[in-house]
């Protein structure tokens, strides 16, 4: 129960962010897939596939548990790797840009609605999706590592550019003149 509260806490958070800074949260969310692709998955791959089964076999609805271990018992290394590649690839389209966010996020949304039934623990995830919802309403024409590469440039670069551009250095008469 305790994880449920935490994990309610935290998706509440995110949604709340994802109204209040759409464009910052968009690059978290994004980040928060890629991490939990490299960390959930990634880190279950190399010490435990089973849990897949295990975790499956444990959903409440019985729909769940028996389409759940129809997936994960033949072969739990290949749906560990397969979830791993999908969160990757659901992560990278959240950081793209235009079309390719909306994939991403619709992606997003359907992932964390088709886990909530797993268990008590996971029904927090409709709210995270709500918030990612709201990220559908917002346009991101740049992608996330563009828009790093111009938040790390150093403002006197961008202030010198500025300056040496005819109307930046009062110059527009002249340049009309001409």
């Amino acid at each position: 129960m305790q994880g449920f509260f935490i994990w309610g806490a935290f998706t509440v958070g995110v949604a709340a962010f994802c109204v209040w800074k759409p464009q910052a949260a968009r690059i978290f969310v994004g980040l928060f897939f890629g991490a939990m692709a490299l960390g959930i998955h990634g880190a279950l791959i190399l010490t435990n596939p089973e849990s897949y089964v295990d975790f499956a076999g444990a959903a409440p609805w019985a729909i769940y548990r028996e389409v759940g271990t129809a997936l994960t018992e033949p072969n739990p290394l290949a749906f560990g790797i397969f979830m791993l590649g999908f969160e990757t690839v659901i992560a990278a389209l959240i950081l793209s840009r235009g079309r390719a966010v909306t994939w991403g996020l619709l992606g997003a949304i359907l992932f964390l609605i088709g886990i909530a039934p797993l268990g008590l623990e996971e029904v927090p995830n409709i709210i995270l999706a709500a918030g990612i919802g709201f990220l559908l309403t917002q346009e991101f024409r740049t992608d996330a590592w563009t828009m790093l590469r111009r938040h790390r440039r150093p403002r006197s670069q961008t202030a010198e550019r500025e300056v040496t551009t005819p109307r930046g250095r009062g110059d527009a008469a002249e340049v009309k003149a001409r």
